[in-house]
């Protein structure tokens, strides 16, 4: 599956916990948490991670 597509994107921002995550499928699940390991080394990072601007920049 694909890390960045509308789904994904839409998912994360609207629900963004990984205690969430049992709610979702496997294949879901993982790419929730690769996300939100992107998400927390950005942020770590001293910056902001915005997934739907990196879904508009592949689109």
């Amino acid at each position: 599956m694909e890390l960045f597509t509308r789904e994904t994107a839409g998912n994360y921002n609207s629900d963004h916990y990984a205690n969430n995550d049992h709610k979702y499928t496997k294949e879901i699940q993982e790419v929730r948490k690769e996300i939100r390991n992107l998400d927390q080394e950005t942020k770590k990072d001293g910056g902001v991670f915005e997934c739907k601007s990196m879904l508009n920049d592949f689109m």
